[in-house]
């Protein structure tokens, strides 16, 4: 997904079902009442991605599933964000605890983040083996790099006068409800970030309520014979920001590939491909346009690319979830 603007400025910067969806509306309420900074990664195709959307998500298909991923945004424009990532996820056997590992690499301008985050989940069955709901939390490290010389600034600001470098802990939450069609997750994946301190003249690490991101999404799968139609939904909060919403339409066709179309209210389309090589294997591209003003800096537009593996270690293949998410 797009990052925000604001860095790069600064660069030169279900009964229990329906209470689970209240309580998630209570606590988007709330985000909105609570002042924007960072912004946080995305990626096109986060409904495949979920596990570094999510930690509630980790351990939730029926295999060892991972996930490689590259993005390019704003090809053309000068500190745009490039990121690469790695999840991989998978069930305890004979368990309802899932566990999960993640790598991220987020630059942007002269700032570089490389988080490592664990996570665990446990599922509740509520229907049988009909619906589940996940619960998850992550924990971690994040390295972060700030070169502040490379700032160009019209007088001298502190934030911004050399090379600044720290490990941080953070710890993220998540929940998840799914069944064999449908699905909802609700996620703050970050709750500490940094924040430049006036009186020490440097970074703190330190949870503040008004800077997280609170993403609530969900997603139906259609059977209309002979293609598949998975609509999805994606809100963003952020205090201080207009909430963000990314609708997206994927077609499954020949039960091989995916063609999709998305729109987010921040004026960008994205076309969204996916192909499934056999059991194991899928790859996904993706192209961002936007219609705001940037585009006369980054003509060619954003570009990800991702492969997805998925594997068993027991008795049971290697084989895709019949979920399709």
């Amino acid at each position: 997904m797009r990052r925000s603007l604001i860095p790069l400025i600064l660069v030169r910067p279900c009964v229990m079902v329906r209470k689970f969806v209240i309580a998630i509306g209570v606590l988007l309420i709330m985000g909105g009442q609570l002042a924007f900074g960072q912004d946080q990664y995305m990626f096109n195709h986060y409904i495949a991605n979920q596990g570094l959307l999510n930690p509630a998500y980790n351990g939730t298909r029926d295999v060892i599933s991972g996930l490689l991923i590259h993005r390019s945004q704003w090809i053309g424009f000068e500190g745009a964000p490039m990121n690469q990532a790695l999840n991989v996820h998978g069930a305890i056997e004979d368990t309802d605890v899932g566990i999960g590992l993640s790598i991220v690499n987020d630059k942007i301008g002269f700032s570089n983040t490389l988080d490592l985050f664990a996570a665990g989940s446990y599922k509740i069955r509520l229907d049988g083996d009909d619906k589940f709901l996940s619960f998850g939390l992550q924990a971690g490290f994040s390295s972060w790099v700030n070169d502040g010389t490379k700032a160009v600034t019209g007088e001298r600001d502190p934030s911004f006068d050399g090379k600044e470098s720290k490990l941080n802990f953070n710890f993220g939450f998540g929940s998840y409800f799914y069944a064999d069609n449908y699905f909802a997750g609700f996620s703050i994946p970050k709750f500490f970030s940094n924040q430049f301190d006036i009186g020490t003249e440097g970074y703190k690490n330190q949870i503040d309520f008004k800077n997280m991101h609170m993403y609530l999404y969900g997603g139906y799968i259609f059977d209309w014979y002979p293609v598949k139609v998975k609509p999805t939904l994606l809100v963003k909060q952020v205090y201080g920001a207009p909430m963000q919403f990314d609708a997206s339409v994927n077609v499954l066709l020949a039960d091989k590939v995916w063609v999709g179309l998305s729109y987010r209210t921040i004026s960008e389309a994205v076309l969204l491909l996916e192909y499934i090589i056999n059991r194991q294997f899928t790859v996904r591209y993706s192209f961002d346009y936007s219609f705001s003003p940037i585009n006369q800096y980054a003509k060619a537009g954003s570009h990800e690319i991702g492969l997805q593996f998925d594997f068993s270690f027991n008795k049971r293949p290697g084989m895709r979830s019949i979920r399709y998410f």
